[in-house]
């Protein structure tokens, strides 16, 4: 698998689409933004067609080799004709990673499979059209890494389906459990512990896409008012729950 270095400095997590299921197939809804924390990830090449998410599957994770000082002309220790070790150049074989194939909440009555995406040329989250399917940011972190937020959103309604298992995240609560299943058969269980409604005007993504903080599950998608006039909500959804054997 070929890999490429992904920039991103200031990306903007797109939640675009979430009509209500009250509005006519064709409603148009205006993009929700929010700040992505800037970083530099080598993400696996993969085929996306017209932006669409990547096919679920393994995601190689290659490390970058340290650089390194060598010996110079103005180097006392070349000049003298010391040695140095050499060392290989290989890079470290790839970290395999499991990413996540299925959430499971029953308490909201959610039971979806999960595509991993990433960022879009524009520089947007890549969110599945369909609101029946959800997505893992995969430049995050994956249910099994010992850190860092496992982000998975979805639209709460589409034009292919108006209202989507997310669309009940609203009445989420504490201390419910939430199932995230992993490519490799094996299941993450998260309990609860906060949920909110933001406005979208004011609300701060950073610290729900941490890569080095707590292990924690991150659940996004639209809620709030309607806004007729906008085509959109006036809010996000966020539930964040922690590993039941943490």
């Amino acid at each position: 698998m070929r890999s490429r270095t992904a920039l991103v400095a200031v990306a903007a997590l797109l939640l675009a689409g979430c009509a209500s299921p009250a509005q006519p197939a064709g409603a148009r809804s205006a993009p929700i933004t929010a700040t992505i924390p800037a970083y530099t990830e080598t993400a696996p090449e993969t085929d996306t067609g017209s932006g669409q998410a990547a096919t679920p599957g393994q995601t190689d994770r290659a490390e970058q080799t340290p650089a390194r000082e060598f010996a110079s002309p103005t180097n006392p220790l070349a000049a003298r004709g010391a040695s140095v070790e050499v060392r290989s150049a290989d890079l470290p074989a790839p970290t395999v990673v499991e990413p996540p194939v299925r959430v499971v909440y029953p308490a909201v009555g959610a039971d979806m499979p999960v595509d991993p995406v990433g960022v879009a040329p524009d520089g947007q989250m890549e969110i599945p059209e369909d609101a029946l399917v959800a997505g893992w940011y995969r430049f995050g972190a994956a249910p099994a890494d010992e850190a860092g937020s496992v982000v998975v959103a979805a639209h709460s309604g589409s034009y292919i389906t108006p209202r989507g298992p997310m669309y009940d995240l609203r009445d989420s609560r504490t201390g419910d459990r939430v199932e995230v299943h992993g490519s490799d058969g094996n299941v993450t269980e998260y309990e609860v512990i906060q949920v909110e409604q933001l406005g979208k005007v004011t609300i701060d993504f950073a610290s729900y896409f941490d890569r080095s903080g707590e292990r924690r599950l991150v659940l996004i998608t639209c809620g709030g008012r309607w806004d007729a006039e906008a085509q959109s909500y006036d809010d996000n959804i966020i539930v964040t729950a922690l590993p039941v054997d943490r």
